[in-house]
């Protein structure tokens, strides 16, 4: 682009429209930044293969599985890996989501792919009774530690501890559901989730403490 100094003027001519005097070429303010390429379209690209190699390693699990042993579906060991790493990759590596909603959608993806495995190798339940209750536990310490570490950020990850405080309390409710019968690993849980809300309570300054008021409404 060229500018003249004289109008002011900016022009694909040589010459300025106006006065008629020849003019010298000047980077614009568009010109001087690098040209900018978005990485959405490669996270994009990125998700569909991973996406695509998913299918390809179920579908073909699963015609191996009812060609060989149809009595016996060992493909269900498979798709419940497959489909947990594909959720990792495309929503906690590739995904801009907040870290906070990463935290809790590992809790239930990974939750979901040891109960598929768990049901798969004889619905012993060993998933519900000990497993998820102590995952619940380690993703509230997590969401804990990375507000104490981050105290200015405390707004942005309250919601996600409140959701984790209250995600505490379902082993108990699988247990009182007759879907757990071991009762200790969800009674830590459930407690852990308490004690967690009542520092927050205790330790939190005023403006949390009202922010905590305003989203339980009491």
């Amino acid at each position: 682009m060229h500018r003249c100094s004289n109008c002011s003027v900016w022009t694909a001519h040589q010459y300025c429209p106006l006065c008629k005097r020849q003019l010298t070429a000047e980077k614009t303010a568009l010109e001087t930044y690098p040209p900018y390429h978005s990485d959405a379209k490669r996270r994009n690209l990125k998700q569909r293969v991973f996406l695509f190699i998913a299918i390809l390693i179920i579908s073909s699990s699963l015609l191996i599985n009812l060609l060989t042993t149809p009595d016996q579906l060992w493909v269900f060991y498979i798709v419940g890996p497959v489909l947990y790493a594909l959720l990792f990759i495309n929503h906690t590596i590739l995904s801009k989501a907040h870290a906070g909603s990463k935290i809790i959608f590992q809790v239930l993806a990974l939750s979901a792919m040891l109960v598929v495995i768990d049901v798969t190798a004889g619905a012993t339940r060993w998933s519900v009774h000990y497993v998820i209750p102590f995952l619940v536990i380690l993703a509230t310490l997590t969401v804990t530690i990375i507000i104490l570490r981050k105290p200015m950020k405390w707004r942005e990850y309250l919601g996600y501890m409140m959701t984790m405080i209250i995600l505490g309390f379902l082993p108990v409710l699988l247990f009182l559901s007759a879907l757990s019968y071991v009762l200790w690993p969800g009674a830590a849980t459930a407690l852990y989730a308490l004690l967690t809300f009542i520092g927050m309570v205790l330790f939190a300054n005023k403006t949390m403490k009202n922010e905590i008021v305003r989203r339980f409404h009491f």
